[in-house]
Formats: C-alpha cells, sequence, structure tokens
C-alpha cells in the first residue's frame, strides 16, 4: 500500500517597499504566519531586504529594487524634490510589474503579499496589497489635489484582489483621512486589519529611561542627530541613542549615562524598544504602531516635508494619544516632560496583530 504524497505548499511571494524599515518590520507578523504552512519567497532591496533575511534566513530572499526616492535637505523644497521624480516612477513601476509576471513564472508563485509595492502584481494569480495610505497628504498649497491622489490609489487597486490596511476601523483610529477617506467607505476590496508589530513586549535588557532612534532620509536624519545630540545630556537619567547609518552593532560613545550606536540590529532595536520608560522617533507609521503595541509614552519628531508624517503627528497630538512636535522646534526638556504623561487610551490597544484576517482574506484559513 502506497502512501499519498504530501500537499504541496502554497508558493507565495511577498514584497516589501524599502522606505525606511517600516515596511519591512511590520510585514513580519504576516510573514511569520505565512511561512507556518506555505513556502514564501521574499523579494525586497537595501536595509529592507537586509532585515527580512535575518529575520528569515530559512526563506529565499530575492533583491528586487524599488523607486529609489532622492530627497532633499530643504524641507520646503522636499514635496517639488518628489514631485518632479513622479514621471520616472511611474515608468518604474511598469517595470517591476513585467519583472514581478518574470517572477511569478520563474519561481511557480501561487499568490502575492505586496506591502505598498504597487508595480508587484500578476494578472495570473491573485495579488494583494497593504498600505495605510489610501489618500496621499499634499502641501497646503497644492492639498486640493488630493483628490488626484484618490483616484490614482482606486486606478492601481484594480490590479490587486484586496487591499487591507493597517489600522482599525473605529473613530479612535491613527490614520484619519490618510486611511479612512471618504471616496472608500463603502470599497468593497478593503479591509481594516487591525495594527501590525513585530516587537516583544517583554524586556530583555537592563531598563533604560530614554531611547531616542534617529532614522529617516537624509539630510534630515543628520540634522536630527545634530539637534538630539546637543541636547541629550541635558537629561537627567540613562539613555541610549541610535544614529541610524551604516556601522558595527557597538557604542561608538558612551559613559555613564548615555550609550550612542551607529546602528543596532532590530532584534537588540527591540529589546531596547521592550526596556525603554519612553521612546523618541520619527513619525513613521508603523514606529507609531509599535509604541501603541508597547503601551509606553513617546516623543515622535516628524521629517520634515514629509506630509504624511507632519499629518500624522497632528493627528496624534489633536487626540492626545502622544506629544509630537516640529524638527526646528525640539526642545527635549520641555517636550520630555509633556511627552512622558501621555499614553493612547485602551481601545487602541485591543488588535495588535490580527494576522487571521490577513490569511482569511488570501483564503489560507488552515493556518
Amino acid at each position: 500500500m502506497t502512501s499519498n504524497p504530501p500537499p504541496c505548499k502554497t508558493r507565495i511571494l511577498v514584497a516589501v517597499l524599502n522606505w525606511g524599515l517600516g515596511h519591512a518590520s511590520r510585514s513580519i507578523p504576516i510573514i511569520r504566519a505565512l511561512k507556518k504552512q506555505n513556502t514564501v519567497v521574499l523579494v525586497s532591496t537595501g536595509r529592507s531586504l537586509t532585515l527580512l533575511r535575518d529575520e528569515f534566513p530559512d526563506c529565499e530572499a530575492l533583491d528586487f529594487p524599488d523607486y529609489n526616492v532622492q530627497y532633499s535637505r530643504s524641507s520646503a523644497v522636499f514635496f517639488l524634490y518628489l514631485l518632479i521624480q513622479i514621471p520616472r516612477i511611474l515608468v518604474q513601476l511598469l517595470i517591476e510589474h513585467f519583472q514581478t509576471e518574470r517572477l511569478v513564472k520563474k519561481h511557480d508563485i501561487d499568490l502575492i503579499f505586496s506591502d505598498n509595492r504597487y508595480g508587484v502584481y500578476s494578472r495570473k494569480i491573485p495579488s494583494f496589497l497593504m498600505t495605510h495610505q489610501l489618500r496621499f497628504k499634499l502641501p497646503k498649497p497644492v492639498r486640493c489635489f488630493e483628490f488626484v491622489s484618490v483616484w490614482f490609489n482606486r486606478l492601481a487597486f484594480r490590479n490587486f484582489q484586496h487591499i487591507v490596511v493597517p489600522d482599525i476601523d473605529s473613530s479612535a483610529n491613527l490614520t484619519g483621512n490618510l486611511g479612512h477617506p471618504r471616496a472608500f467607505q463603502h470599497y468593497s476590496k478593503l479591509t481594516y486589519i487591525g495594527f501590525l508589530s513585530s516587537i516583544d513586549k517583554k524586556p530583555t535588557t537592563e531598563p533604560i529611561d530614554i531611547l531616542f532612534m534617529i532614522s529617516g532620509p537624509e539630510p534630515q536624519r543628520s540634522v536630527l542627530e545634530e539637534l538630539i545630540l546637543k541636547q541629550v545630556k541635558k537629561i537627567p537619567g540613562r539613555h541610549v541613542v541610535v544614529l541610524g547609518k551604516p556601522g558595527e552593532e557597538k557604542p561608538i560613545s558612551t559613559d555613564r549615562n548615555l550609550d550612542i550606536y551607529a546602528h543596532l540590529s532590530r532584534q537588540k532595536m527591540s529589546e531596547y524598544m521592550s526596556c525603554a520608560r519612553l521612546i523618541v522617533s520619527r513619525a513613521g507609521y508603523s514606529t507609531i504602531m509599535e509604541v501603541v503595541a508597547l503601551g509606553k509614552p513617546a516623543l515622535f519628531v516628524p521629517t520634515p516635508g514629509q506630509t504624511e508624517q507632519e499629518y500624522l503627528a497632528l493627528r496624534l497630538n489633536e487626540f492626545v494619544y502622544f506629544h509630537c512636535v516640529a524638527q526646528h522646534k525640539l526642545n527635549l526638556p520641555e517636550d520630555l516632560k509633556i511627552a512622558s504623561g501621555l499614553l493612547p487610551p485602551g481601545d487602541v490597544l485591543n488588535r495588535i496583530n490580527d494576522v487571521s484576517t490577513v490569511l482569511s482574506i488570501m483564503g489560507l484559513d488552515g493556518i
């Protein structure tokens, strides 16, 4: 009597945008769930690809370049600098799609899950997109044209079976009209899946008072570094500053109360986030979700000119969830005092890593 061969595993292509490490980190809980009973092929580039390879050494991981967006040092022309790159990005989206079709054929892919890579879809197999921006925030002088971004998204979403948004569908949501524009209120292909975080809540190192996570595109990363290093020594307590630039994972400067690192691995950064009393960071959405999941107070400093971060910071201030301050107004002694007394309400914490919803949408309920 011959036994039946084991069923073939579903082969899933997971694509992650390399815009900081936020997209890679928020995808980790979903990838963990997908790979339990499926074969996952990862595609990304840069530091995001490095993070995914470190987190999932048993998964095939391919370098798949994305849009290589360039930035300006001046916040006043930040958006204009992005705007002039749009034609090139649109061409790259088309190229990305054709390359995806080749990947699907070469690696015998059955499903696609894409975090904000709009060109990673296939006409031949079901494709799913994760994004928290259904509407792109524009600077005030051109805000009247935001409807164009909604139109663009509705057009782009036709290429995907379903769209998942890492936010909650209630008035306590974090993304506001970024993730909840009126034009998508009755959109049948859209599901809010709650917040995503790859951070372990259990502290594994000695407690510290404040963790400063400096990040973002140059040259604004360096501007924030200068501001924090000038002010941090005025703050009593034990602190860790991570500069967010390539370097060895050991302190480049240390004294009794302050350790400065050029870089930390994702695992070590997670450990410090878990044991810190308060976190100072950019207002990237993935970082906001991680801090919410940890239930810690935070001070957020949006990247100047990044309208999404500036909008999220404004919303967090309005809801009094966290304290947020513009980079040029940063005054650590005063801002940290305000931030230490704020926390998001409990109802915001109800849905963390509800990956079963994603699996159900993708037809993988059995996991």
